[in-house]
């Protein structure tokens, strides 16, 4: 499923407003808002919260683990929002890492942008990083949140990514035949 860039911010607002909303009201450390992450089935969406803020030890994708989530399409280069909230203060440092080879093996992420000290405050931590240039079209593109706080805990959130030059097949198509068809008018 190839998302929008409204239906994307509609999405988003409604998440964040919901999500914002229920974090407070749980026992919980911290939750990943944007992008959008995996989270578990269940009833009752406190629980789901309060389950998947709290730390994990289940490596690579925490308690969500392999649960479906939605598929986000990203561009090589494009800035995205990375928005956190945190109801403890626990130093440690953010970072952004993906995966191409699925979400099996912790050792399968790497490092892409070290968003720094992010544990610090309490209430949002927001930053903008840059989506890696290599392009990854396939099922197993997982983008994941890691924050190691200084309390030796760690939140892990995974999130189903693809990252393609072209929005869809379509527009990938046509540029390629303008293309052609401009050195071809050339020639």
């Amino acid at each position: 499923m190839v998302q929008s860039k409204i239906s994307g911010a509609i999405n988003f607002v409604l998440v964040f407003t919901l999500l914002i909303g229920l974090v407070g009201r749980v026992s919980a450390h911290g939750i990943l808002l944007s992008p959008t992450p995996r989270l578990p089935y269940g009833q009752n969406v406190t629980d789901i919260i309060a389950k998947v803020s709290n730390p994990t030890k289940e490596f690579p994708c925490g308690i969500a683990g392999d649960s479906p989530g939605p598929v986000t399409t990203y561009k090589p280069g494009e800035k995205i929002l990375i928005a956190y909230n945190r109801t403890i203060t626990h130093g440690g440092d953010c970072l952004m890492q993906i995966s191409r080879y699925g979400d099996k093996y912790d050792k399968d992420f790497k490092t892409f942008e070290n968003l720094g000290p992010c544990g610090m405050e309490k209430g949002l931590f927001t930053a903008f990083v840059e989506v890696p240039h290599d392009e990854c079209d396939n099922k197993d593109c997982v983008m994941r949140f890691r924050w190691d706080d200084d309390a030796g805990n760690n939140y892990l959130y995974c999130v189903n990514v693809r990252i393609k030059k072209y929005p869809d097949c379509w527009d990938s198509k046509r540029r390629r035949s303008i293309g052609t068809t401009r050195r071809a008018l050339k020639n």
